[in-house]
């Protein structure tokens, strides 16, 4: 592409560039003729010192009367709710922010008001975006697909436009990979002394990183075998390019939830939870220096290390939620009762809402427990 234009598989034609800040900049159009002039007057600018980025120029296709599908993006994250009616969550904002900052705003579909977008300027929109950002340009597209919805709902259009077959999130590649027993005697032996309880409770128990770390005193339970899991660690944008850890309530109510421990590791847990300083029920149980979050990085590289120790540098630390989901349904688990421990949200409204009894959690970590030999 030494002309700095490329004809697309679907025809189109799509013309790139590189301003003086040092970005990328994009548009597709139908015809090659337009890509190339579009590419040509836009240099021009650059050379007489007059360009500024597209998206923060008066767009050509706006009318007075509606929003630019920039501007409604971003008014609908503004403004939008989760499904409990509450407002969203800080990181969700910082990555639906973050989605249209880089693959909406600067687009000639991003410049295109509201009412004027057709199936072809999104599929032409889709067919511009890099190859190397799938899964962003997959949750970008799915991003789209939420905003026109809301302006149907709004009355501002009729009909979405946002109807590509298998435009979302791309199915993903690598399958989660799960640990044997034996696997996982080994990976916690590996362990730094330090933070292999934070380990033992993700694989064990199914919990996220960002869950184990926001695991408070009183959310361990040890005389009834189980933990509360409340809260989540997160970081979120403060500008200026800086991000500050935060603890936040889950996402969804299906992650707030309690979990029962598997009874052989109970000991191991008191004995650790005895050395302990001694804490107020507030406080953290795996904190930073200074007693507030941990950032997840560092457990992160404790995992990393003991992985590669026992010969699996591939594994990932979801994969240790993957071993825990797999020891359950090994062990007679439903499909119900997995969702429940791992505080999955699923399409199915009967299960989104139903939650396992403490019994039947409890008997599946009793039945896991018993296979592991202990």
């Amino acid at each position: 592409m030494s002309d700095g234009v490329r004809k697309l598989d679907t025809g189109n034609w799509n013309a790139r560039y590189v301003g003086p800040d040092g970005k990328r900049y994009s548009r597709t159009f139908r015809v090659k003729r337009d890509a190339t002039t579009w590419r040509g007057q836009e240099l021009r600018l650059i050379d007489l010192d007059d360009w500024t980025p597209p998206a923060s120029r008066k767009p050509k296709h706006a009318s007075a009367d509606g929003p630019t599908v920039s501007e409604w993006t971003q008014r609908c994250i503004e403004t939008r709710a989760s499904r409990s009616r509450r407002p969203l969550k800080p990181t969700t904002v910082d990555n639906y922010r973050k989605l249209t900052r880089l693959a909406i705003a600067p687009t000639a579909l991003g410049e295109l008001t509201l009412t004027d977008v057709t199936r072809d300027d999104v599929a032409a929109w889709r067919e511009s975006l890099p190859a190397a950002t799938r899964t962003q340009n997959g949750k970008a597209y799915e991003l789209l697909v939420s905003v026109f919805a809301d302006a149907v709902r709004e009355g501002l259009i009729a009909a979405s436009p946002v109807t590509l077959r298998g435009a979302g999130t791309p199915e993903r590649v690598r399958e989660p990979q799960a640990l044997t027993p034996a696997e996982v005697d080994a990976y916690l032996a590996a362990a730094e002394p330090k933070w292999r309880p934070a380990l033992l409770l993700s694989v064990t128990c199914g919990l996220r990183i960002g869950e184990v770390l926001a695991l408070r005193a009183r959310d361990l339970d040890l005389d009834q075998g189980q933990l509360h899991v409340r809260h989540t660690v997160a970081k979120v944008d403060v500008g200026n390019g800086r991000r500050r850890i935060v603890l936040q309530e889950p996402k969804t109510r299906e992650a707030v939830r309690t979990v029962h421990l598997l009874p052989h590791t109970v000991d191991e847990l008191r004995e650790w939870r005895s050395t302990l300083r001694r804490l107020g029920q507030n406080d953290l149980l795996f904190p930073n220096q200074f007693g507030g979050p941990l950032n997840d990085d560092v457990l992160r590289r404790v995992h990393k290390k003991a992985a590669a120790a026992i010969g699996r540098p591939d594994l990932r630390n979801h994969d240790l939620r993957a071993t825990a989901a797999t020891m359950s349904a090994q062990s007679g688990a439903t499909v119900r009762e997995i969702q429940a421990q791992l505080g999955h949200t699923t399409p199915a409204m009967a299960l989104r809402y139903q939650t396992a009894s403490a019994e039947r959690d409890a008997e599946r970590a009793r039945r896991v427990s018993a296979a592991w030999g202990a």
